[in-house]
């Protein structure tokens, strides 16, 4: 583990990739599972804010990734 959560999150989904046939839905999932499971960890009041917080993140990356992926494909 190391002092970059991202980064060891990656790591473990890295690892479940690896696997000769992973079931991406069934990762996908579970990723779903473990962030509702943090989520819930908050103190009530803050919970909504939390999940529109990470449903706005998750939106926003997979946007500027898919826009980065475009560009690299047209580059070539």
């Amino acid at each position: 583990m190391t002092d970059c959560l991202h980064c060891d999150i990656g790591e473990l989904i890295d690892e479940h990739l690896k696997q000769e046939q992973p079931d991406l839905a069934q990762i996908a999932s579970m990723i779903a599972q473990s962030l509702a499971e943090f989520i819930l960890q908050a103190p009530q009041h803050e919970q909504a804010n939390l999940m529109a917080d990470a449903l706005a993140t998750l939106g926003a990356t997979f946007l500027d990734k898919q826009s980065d992926e475009e560009r690299a494909h047209k580059a070539h």
